[in-house]
């Protein structure tokens, strides 16, 4: 006897069908069928395919930015929180689409308003919140360095799926950009 599909069950399988076939996977029958049950259970969850692709940006506007900066919050400010973060924002759950799930959201946002809301939303958050950290180091750090830093975050997860390397260069990035700040 199958267990019954949760929710959650259904917006993982869409994050990693969106992962593995962009925006254009994301469908209840293709879905239901990676899943091996039928659409009625769906349908169960969600009134239809807009209202999952609404659940899903909110899944993952709360996973992977709220909840971890909510995380970071128990940790000494500054030095320890950035490195923890650069951990954490460096590994996505395989069940929810890994790392190419990130790539993936923005791919969907160059062609629907709602993810690109979520996803311009979820950028300036996070580069807020990276500003914050920088400015608790003592750096001269202004929204330029975290925007930056943010962009090379994004850029070094492209390489990463093809290099396999993670985390590592950005922690020199960090150490990099707190060393370059004192001498200046």
């Amino acid at each position: 006897m199958q267990k019954r599909l949760s929710q959650e069950d259904w917006l993982a399988a869409g994050f990693r069908a969106l992962a593995q076939g962009g925006p254009s996977a994301i469908r209840a029958e293709a879905i239901a069928r990676d899943l091996k049950t039928t659409k009625g259970s769906f349908y169960w969850h969600f009134k239809d395919l807009k209202a999952f692709k609404t659940a899903m940006l909110t899944l993952w506007k709360d996973k992977a930015t709220d909840a971890i900066i909510a995380n970071l919050q128990d940790l000494p400010k500054g030095h320890n929180q950035l490195l923890a973060l650069i951990k954490t924002a460096s590994h996505a759950p395989d069940r929810f689409g890994g790392i190419g799930v990130e790539p993936a959201i923005r791919e969907w946002a160059r062609t629907d308003p709602d993810a690109e809301a979520a996803l311009i939303d979820v950028d300036k958050r996070r580069i807020s919140f990276l500003h914050e950290q920088l400015t608790r180091l003592g750096t001269d750090a202004d929204m330029t360095h975290a925007r930056l830093f943010y962009a090379a975050h994004l850029g070094l997860e492209q390489l990463a799926r093809t290099t396999g390397e993670r985390g590592e260069i950005e922690r020199h990035l960090l150490l990099s950009l707190m060393q370059a700040d004192k001498a200046g």
